[in-house]
């Protein structure tokens, strides 16, 4: 044994604690005594601690252990021992006294259950009281109220929506005039901001459409707008991902002065201007009143027979800017004085005429005969009518008919001709039927007739006058029907050669150096190929003269 050997004697079982204050034993444990024994401990079967074991079950003294033999060494070193009751003997030598016999409980057990019952819990520790929690805490947010912002928020929608109207008011992003055409078609000019209408955005009412190009466009209607105001609602296609939305207008339409050519087709041709203006206005067209109804219409007519009257050998455009001035509102009215600014413009019309020409018998004929040959020309697909009946007509316009002379005198034939995009031309034809052209010739000549060098003087102010032209045959020249003669006059001309280019409306078989009288009109002045200005003289009828 080279070592110091410690060692604790377990303390025998005690009996059941017994309530009492702990003795100075049980008070001292803990400490860990050298050469004492202490008193015996109950076993621990429990997690309790020892110091709730040692308060139940308080401590006994027990006997003083017997101090070592005198003057007995065991080797060496010295040995110190703590005898421990029931684990190590008190005596050397002696048997370890037999512990005592403890008493074996038998739980009382429900009736049923064999195995052994779950271990008693024992009861938690009392509970303590936990101090009060502090007040709580209330923080106090600053800002507006919410009721203050609902009602700012609500002001500036208001404020942004009557900014919005006002400015929509004084800028809409489209605005229609209404106007009308020479053709007299009502015609909406639209204008928008290019930046919202780009090119090639599309405005459709009623079926028509139209593109705007920089911000304008021109829409026609289908429908003439009325007096007073129009609603339209226009469809408006902007072109890619642009945004396509419905627009709706209120066009106003204080009068409307428009031109009607329709009567140009009439026996009485002319063109009309219709009013329509509010009742009471004070209306006036080409400085002349124009009288309204009690609806507010009424019209002027103007005469366009001469423009339609006559050969013509091209088409012809009538072309007026009439004038006109309108005062509406409570001054107007024919008995009340005029309104301060009254309302001016100027209504644009343009007709074109169809050509016509009827090359034999002329404008004037005699003959001595029962019938006549009527042949000319009109306009390539138009229709041709003489004195009312339908006559064939060529291809290239051409058309021809026999008129039946019953008995002598004078009758006027009427032909027309038109096509559906000109104004019918109308060509009155003065036929005379005599017994004898000789004793017709000697009538004509009794009456004042111009010579020559007369007419030549003043050939812009005698178109139409009578004249008497006698002399040789220069060069005749035959075209369709009629019969072109080139004479040199020797009745009234006092210095020659004096030449006049006659026109025959018929064919006449004549050659150069036959001498003739032709009684006629003056018709034009004409040019020859040698650059001489000369009389044209449209022949009624002619009869050969001797030499």
């Amino acid at each position: 044994m080279k070592r110091t050997m410690l060692g604790f004697g377990a303390a025998p079982e005690a009996p059941p604690p017994t309530p009492g204050p702990l003795n100075a034993a049980a008070q001292g444990l803990g400490r860990t005594m050298l050469g004492m024994a202490t008193s015996p401990l109950p076993p621990v079967t429990s997690t309790l601690s020892l110091q709730q074991s040692l308060q139940q079950s308080p401590l006994q003294p027990g006997p003083a252990p017997p101090g070592p033999a005198p003057g007995r060494l065991v080797g060496n070193r010295t040995m110190l021992g703590v005898a421990i009751p029931g684990i190590a003997p008190t005596r050397p030598g002696e048997a370890p006294e037999p512990a005592p016999m403890q008493p074996v409980r038998r739980e009382a057990r429900p009736r049923g259950v064999d195995g052994p019952l779950p271990p008693i819990v024992p009861a938690p520790a009392p509970l303590s009281d936990a101090p009060p929690p502090p007040p709580p805490r209330i923080v106090r947010k600053g800002g507006v109220p919410l009721a203050a912002v609902a009602l700012t928020a609500g002001a500036l929608v208001l404020a942004g929506g009557v900014a919005i109207a006002l400015l929509w008011h004084r800028a809409p992003p489209i605005t229609a005039l209404a106007r009308v055409t020479p053709e007299g078609t009502d015609v909406l000019h639209l204008t928008c901001d290019p930046a919202s209408c780009a090119d090639g955005t599309a405005a459709e009412l009623d079926g028509v459409s139209a593109t705007f190009t920089s911000g304008a466009s021109d829409l026609p209607l289908a429908q003439p707008l009325h007096v007073g105001n129009n609603a339209l609602t226009l469809k408006i296609d902007r072109p890619g991902m642009g945004r396509d939305e419905l627009v709706s207008l209120v066009v106003p339409v204080a009068y409307r002065v428009r031109a009607d050519v329709s009567p140009m087709n009439s026996a009485h041709p002319g063109i009309l201007i219709h009013v329509e203006a509010l009742a009471g206005s004070d209306v006036r067209v080409d400085g002349k009143p124009v009288t309204l109804d009690a609806g507010g219409t009424g019209s002027y007519a103007i005469d366009e027979a001469i423009a339609t009257e006559g050969p013509a050998d091209e088409s012809r455009v009538v072309s007026l800017d009439i004038p006109y001035t309108v005062a509406t509102g409570p001054s107007a009215g024919p008995a009340a004085a005029p309104a301060s600014s009254p309302n001016t413009g100027t209504v644009s019309v343009r007709v074109a005429i169809a050509p016509l020409r009827v090359d034999t018998p002329g404008a004037r004929a005699v003959v001595d005969t029962d019938h006549v040959l009527l042949a000319g020309r009109a306009a390539k697909g138009a229709t041709v009518t003489v004195d009312g009946a339908a006559t064939p007509v060529a291809a290239d316009g051409a058309f021809e008919t026999a008129v039946t002379l019953i008995a002598p005198g004078e009758i006027s034939v009427e032909v027309r001709s038109g096509t559906a995009a000109l104004a019918p031309r109308t060509v009155h034809v003065a036929l005379k039927r005599v017994a004898s052209l000789a004793v017709e010739a000697k009538a004509f000549e009794k009456q004042a007739t111009l010579g020559y060098d007369a007419a030549l003087a003043n050939l812009a102010t005698d178109i139409g006058q009578p004249i008497v032209i006698e002399g040789e045959i220069i060069e005749p020249r035959a075209s369709g029907h009629r019969t072109l003669l080139l004479i040199d006059d020797r009745r009234g001309c006092a210095k020659g050669p004096c030449l006049a280019r006659v026109v025959i409306g018929q064919e006449l078989a004549v050659a150069r150096g036959d001498r003739l009288r032709a009684f006629g009109h003056v018709a034009r002045a004409f040019t020859t190929p040698g650059g001489q200005t000369v009389p044209e003289i449209e022949a009624d009828f002619v009869v050969r003269a001797k030499r």
